[in-house]
């Protein structure tokens, strides 16, 4: 009996995983799992190649083909098939090149970023397919394989794009650092100053938040001369507690200064209203490879300011609720204590009752303002690292 290389082939394979089955068959079930693990599949195959066999047995002779004719069908086929390897290879060593262009950059942008470009460039293929069609003599192989080349190489350009204009964007932060520094320490940067630092893709932004930097230093200026003509280090002194006429003052003062810091934390937060908007301009004149970089960083950064913000108004109220009542305690225990005069003017308050109200009170007074100082330490540090987060996020 004569075989043919195929069915050859298929019942050496076939041997092969009964044998494969029954090694990896356990023993309390062997029998079970050979017959139905390896038999059963192999009875499903083989019979449906037999079926496949005598459907085509019974099919009509095809009628006689020329050799003229077949070698043509056959040059076609290799054709096809040449084609087909060599698009192949010209796509994998093109996303293999622009894979490699990504990594070399250390950029994060790899399989997403590919994709993309890919599928975008995979319509301009087809366009350039057709027209390659479209001239005449043209071989739709050769057709297929310009085509490869052309989106290839819209995909290489893309990275190497991307890759360029990252790089390029981390050039222009290292130049606008010492601006950014400058803002960040408090300190006002003119247009004319950010215009001569060439900064290069950030100088939309660095004008933008160079533009927010003067404004909130404006508001902030404004709020600390307020604060300072009302001379808070005098209200606690006691001198101040123990003149009844100072006590009334001192809380027309608090008034005030509450309003001062409603209006501080009002202004500010129109402020951050406004350099967002500035921001999300500036941001529309960069390049893609920044992508939403600086409205991320600006966002973080105003977030941490508008929380702060929240805790002075509510720091600033404790200690007012605090300092009145301490008044309020001196107005209710007239002639209950004295000013010692000595080195260093201390109040001697009759009443142990009354003394520990007062050093409550004091303490209250004293917490709220440790709380503000901790607060704005705690901002300061966490915007501190904000050009090392906006290059992470720049790679991102």
């Amino acid at each position: 009996m004569n075989f043919g290389w195929k069915t050859r082939v298929g019942l050496v394979l076939s041997a092969v995983w009964l044998c494969l089955v029954f090694l990896g068959s356990d023993e309390y079930h062997r029998s079970g799992q050979v017959l139905g693990i390896g038999m059963l599949p192999l009875v499903l195959i083989w019979g449906g190649v037999w079926a496949v066999a005598g459907w085509r047995a019974q099919r009509p002779a095809k009628p006689q083909i020329s050799e003229e004719v077949l070698a043509e069908v056959k040059r076609k086929r290799t054709s096809e098939i040449r084609t087909i390897f060599a698009v192949t290879l010209i796509c994998t060593v093109g996303i293999l090149a622009a894979t490699w262009q990504l990594r070399a950059s250390g950029s994060e942008a790899d399989t997403p970023s590919i994709s993309r470009w890919l599928g975008e460039w995979l319509i301009y293929g087809l366009v350039a397919y057709f027209i390659f069609r479209a001239i005449p003599r043209q071989s739709a192989g050769l057709a297929a394989i310009l085509a490869s080349l052309v989106i290839v190489g819209g995909v290489n350009y893309r990275a190497y794009a991307s890759v360029a204009e990252q790089r390029q964007a981390i050039d222009s932060l290292a130049k606008a650092t010492p601006l950014f520094n400058k803002i960040q320490a408090g300190n006002p940067v003119t247009e004319e100053e950010v215009r001569n630092a060439h900064i290069g893709l950030f100088e939309p932004l660095v004008l933008a938040q160079a533009t927010f930097g003067r404004e909130v230093l404006a508001i902030t200026t404004t709020y600390e001369k307020t604060v300072a003509a009302l001379q808070p280090e005098l209200m606690l002194t006691p001198a101040s507690l123990a003149a009844p006429g100072i006590r009334a003052q001192t809380r027309a003062k608090l008034v005030a200064w509450q309003a001062a810091t409603t209006s501080y934390k009002s202004q500010m937060e129109r402020a951050i209203a406004r350099g967002r908007v500035a921001i999300q301009a500036a941001q529309i004149q960069m390049p893609a490879a920044v992508s939403d970089s600086p409205s991320r960083g600006f966002d973080e950064s105003s977030a941490q300011l508008s929380s702060y913000l929240v805790s002075l108004v509510a720091t600033e109220r404790d200690a007012s609720n605090a300092v009145a009542a301490l008044l309020d305690l001196m107005d209710a225990n007239p002639g209950g204590y004295i000013v010692d005069r000595g080195p260093l003017p201390n109040l001697l308050f009759r009443e142990e009752t009354v003394l520990a109200q007062y050093r409550d009170l004091m303490s209250t007074v004293l917490a709220a303002s440790q709380r503000q100082e901790e607060g704005r330490a705690k901002l300061n540090e966490a915007q501190a690292d904000r050009n090392q987060k906006l290059e992470n996020l720049l790679r991102r």
